[in-house]
């Protein structure tokens, strides 16, 4: 359904209390919120709260309050797999050490994001990925099967397992039980579901061929159906592989379905594996847009994530903000340097472990952007950058250290991957760079070059007295202080 700037209520500005739990808050919302409305009705994040494991319920408080300060109202949590289990303890047990799974707060986290305003639905892939991928361990029998008969291969993020076969019962009955248990008996308070088809793997089994989201539809058919009789407005976010009708969903080889669609029903399309369906977006009781700019990319991109949603006619721009925390215990993106060292969220390697990062100032520039571009995807960039001057620096003028700013930004963002910091940000990958034979000499001059600006940048506001500039001589420092010794000799 086409959207018109005019058409839903003002975004109330973020309270005292979110102000003060999110330190630069109060420059996030110097031009306040109340004072605009926003394009889209459905504003916030895609967080994988199972792949965050070292952040307690202070941090999630603060990471809610800065959603809010970002005018979001909507967060996607991914939750499956970062939840203790009672039914099903192999799904977290290599989560053990996730702060949710030693002592549940997750009912106190909805609760306080709700009385913020902030929706909350919860996540989970059918008969795949994190905490589902483990049922096969117990039940090798389920696993899913490739074309030519033999079982599909293990894969994940941080939780690395097998996908399951849909049109086996037993793979039917846990994963029924399991969701029933996730949404009505540990978090019945939650606004709902978000059932995110896999991205990655089918069954290619006799009985799945041909057939395989007919299969996977039947629990996300009965699962919206008992969500909706508990909470007649739950919201419940799928995906448009059982409804499209697409002969091949992108990069899995299988054919979408053709199943009847509920209008009690949302949908959600991304850039690589959902392409928009205008159809389904006309009957849709709402409709997100998603992509991954604010956690990988640039206000640039952010931009262009808002642009695309507002191209699409749908209700929300909800992208992903995902900050990875645990120790890959497999060679993540094929880089075995990962193995055994805790993942550090967005490369913020200054951050004690466990402290939120949505605070700092590289990140800070995308949630700016995304709050800005939200309000008015039309929004010029040079407004943008007067726009993030004066939330950051008490000043509108764009002038150099929008641009400084706009440069350290990039050191984070440029290259960086889920489980890989930006380069500048790690030497230890470009260490693996040189191993693999790919730090070719455009890449160590290109490099060079961008460690010379930042070494500016920090001469240029090393006096520096407001916070905004302070912070950025720190950070700046800190890049440079990555490069030092050994590290040197790399570029």
């Amino acid at each position: 359904m086409a959207l018109t700037r005019r058409k839903f209520l003002r975004a109330a500005g973020a309270t005292t209390a979110a102000l003060a739990a999110c330190p630069f808050a109060a420059a996030r919302t110097r031009a306040p919120l109340a004072a605009d409305e926003p394009f889209f009705a459905d504003r916030g994040y895609y967080i994988t709260f199972m792949r965050m494991p070292t952040f307690g319920l202070p941090q999630w408080k603060q990471a809610i309050d800065c959603i809010r300060a970002d005018g979001g109202n909507l967060l996607l949590l991914w939750m499956a797999g970062g939840f203790r289990s009672k039914k099903f303890p192999i799904t977290w047990k290599y989560n053990a050490d996730h702060a949710n799974v030693r002592a549940d707060f997750g009912r106190e986290l909805i609760a306080y994001a709700q009385g913020k305003g902030v929706r909350v639905l919860l996540g989970f892939t059918p008969f795949g990925y994190d905490g589902v991928n483990q049922y096969p361990i117990e039940h090798p029998e389920l696993k899913a099967r490739k074309p030519d008969g033999s079982e599909v291969d293990p894969f994940g993020f941080h939780c690395w397992g097998h996908n399951l076969c849909p049109s086996k019962d037993e793979s039917q009955r846990f994963m029924l039980e399991y969701a029933r248990e996730l949404a009505f008996d540990f978090y019945p308070d939650a606004d709902g579901l978000l059932i995110e088809s896999s991205d990655y793997a089918a069954c290619h089994c006799a009985d799945c061929r041909g057939h395989f989201y007919e299969r996977e539809f039947r629990f996300v058919r009965a699962i919206s159906d008992e969500a909706w009789a508990r909470k007649r407005d739950a919201t419940v976010v799928v995906f448009p592989h059982y409804f499209s009708r697409a002969k091949a969903v992108p990069g899995l080889g299988v054919a979408a379905a053709a199943e009847p669609f509920d209008p009690r029903w949302s949908v959600i399309f991304s850039p690589h594996s959902a392409p928009p369906d205008a159809g389904l977006i006309r009957q849709a009781k709402s409709s997100l847009w998603w992509d991954d700019s604010p956690a990988l990319r640039g206000p640039e991109q952010v931009r262009e994530g808002a642009r695309k949603a507002k191209s699409l006619g749908v209700s929300g721009y909800v992208p992903s903000l995902e900050a990875f925390s645990y120790v890959p215990t497999h060679a993540e993106e094929g880089q075995s340097y990962l193995i055994g060292k805790r993942l550090i969220p967005f490369g913020f390697g200054w951050l004690a472990e466990g402290t939120m990062p949505y605070d700092e100032l590289p990140i800070r520039v995308n949630c700016i952007a995304y709050r800005e571009f939200t309000r008015d995807p039309d929004l010029p960039f040079e407004v943008f950058k007067q726009r993030l001057g004066k939330n950051v620096f008490g000043s509108e003028e764009p002038g150099q250290r929008v641009e400084d700013l706009l440069v350290l930004q990039r050191v984070f963002s440029s290259s960086r991957t889920w489980t890989q910091a930006a380069p500048l940000a790690d030497p230890k990958r470009v260490r693996a760079m040189r191993e693999r034979g790919e730090l070719t000499p455009a890449r160590r001059a290109e490099y060079r070059a961008t460690l010379e600006q930042v070494r500016a940048i920090e001469k240029r506001h090393a006096a520096g007295t407001e916070r905004g500039t302070r912070d950025m001589h720190r950070i700046a420092r800190w890049v440079l202080g990555q490069w030092e010794g050994d590290a040197a000799r790399l570029l």
